[in-house]
């Protein structure tokens, strides 16, 4: 008691010869030294890793590597130089490991899913567009749900969606031709690709023909914009923090795109449902779907085959859990896709010796035929 009474006591007559100013000013530096204490030893968690050079001990490696070609390159560099892994800080809030050797990456992806954890950071930039779907869910709910959903990707169903594939590749190779003809000899491949991976995917998912390749759809104007906010939200710190990305520009934009997009798939689950409840029989769900307002006599879609699935106690996905579901197909599905083709297409452009060789395959494999179904029958 007598040396807490004199720590009180010192304390006191420390703060009555300060001013206000004095007191706001030892009581912040105290924060920033608990606040580097605090970075230091999280850091020092991670000494075990390869240590890039850093810009500063504040800010880390943050804008070191650029969002473009640049970047890239110093990607190389540094998968060149440490082949396996090493540790990498954000700025003083988020310290990450940078895997690069397969075998690293191997041991990560094969663990058990009740070990595994997403990353918050940019999943949880996600949540407010795709809800509770499986890209964002972890232990025994993904489980579960990676179980309900792994039969809508069997060979079998995939190979009945060849035809609309080929139909979409082929109105972008039409607007190609006609773009050209125009007297246009440059494209943003990335762009021509998402229009098709979206389009194949509409299709796919809610067979619906939106058209989008050809003319504006305000759906898909509303995920190509999510998708590039959510980007831009990672690379700007300060939108990090929820208060103020959502009174900021961007963050109003992301809100207004997420009703759109929400409530163009909660419309065709709900209808889905409602038939499916009328016809009392599953079984003769995928048989007379007749619909209107854009929507046709179909085979069985992606939203069918969630509405149908149960688990191993009878139990299917709710209605919110299927919106989830198709929200997160529909972007993982474009996004990636169009990324990958992108990438492809500028390496064979590089690279002509290559695109003769692909040209060659693909011709001996066709031969005289222009659709791929076939061969997949």
């Amino acid at each position: 008691m007598v040396v807490s009474g004199g720590l009180i006591g010192f304390v006191r007559t420390l703060l009555s010869g300060c001013s206000l100013f004095g007191i706001l000013a030892l009581s912040a530096a105290a924060l920033l030294c608990a606040f580097a204490t605090r970075l230091a030893l999280k850091r020092r968690e991670l000494r075990c890793f390869n240590q890039p050079p850093q810009r500063n001990w504040i800010m880390g490696h943050m804008g070191l590597m650029g969002h473009n070609e640049e970047g890239l390159q110093a990607v190389d560099d540094l998968i060149r130089r440490y082949v396996h892994s090493c540790a990498w800080y954000l700025g003083p809030f988020y310290n990450m490991v940078r895997l690069f050797h397969p075998d690293y990456i191997k041991s990560l992806l094969t663990a058990s899913a009740n070990i595994t954890y997403k990353d918050k950071i940019f999943y949880g930039f996600m949540k407010p567009w795709l809800g509770h779907c499986l890209l964002l869910q972890n232990g025994q709910e993904w489980s579960r749900h990676r179980r309900l959903l792994t039969p809508a990707f069997h060979f079998d169903i995939l190979k009945k969606y060849v035809h609309i594939f080929n139909q979409s590749a082929n109105i972008m190779h039409d607007k190609w031709r006609r773009l050209l003809a125009e007297g246009q000899n440059s494209l943003d491949m990335f762009e021509h690709m998402s229009s098709m991976t979206l389009d194949s995917l509409l299709k796919c998912t809610f067979s619906c023909d939106s058209h989008c390749q050809g003319k504006p759809s305000e759906y898909i104007s509303a995920i190509l914009d999510l998708s590039k906010l959510l980007v831009q939200r990672q690379h700007y710190l300060p939108y990090h923090w929820d208060w103020l990305y959502w009174r900021s520009e961007q963050g109003r934009r992301f809100r207004k795109a997420c009703d759109i997009v929400h409530e163009f798939t909660a419309k065709i689950v709900q209808e889905r449902r409602s038939q499916l409840n009328q016809q009392g029989s599953a079984k003769n769900h995928t048989e007379n779907l007749e619909y209107t307002g854009g929507y046709k006599k179909k085979d069985t879609d992606l939203i069918d085959l969630l509405l149908l699935s149960k688990d191993e106690n009878g139990e299917g996905l709710t209605d919110e859990e299927i919106k989830a579901h198709a929200d997160m197909f529909m972007f993982a599905g474009h996004d990636t896709t169009a990324s990958a083709l992108s990438w492809i297409f500028y390496n064979l452009a590089m690279h002509q010796d290559h695109q003769e060789r692909c040209r060659a395959e693909i011709r001996s494999v066709l031969r005289d035929e222009h659709n791929i179904s076939c061969f997949l029958s």
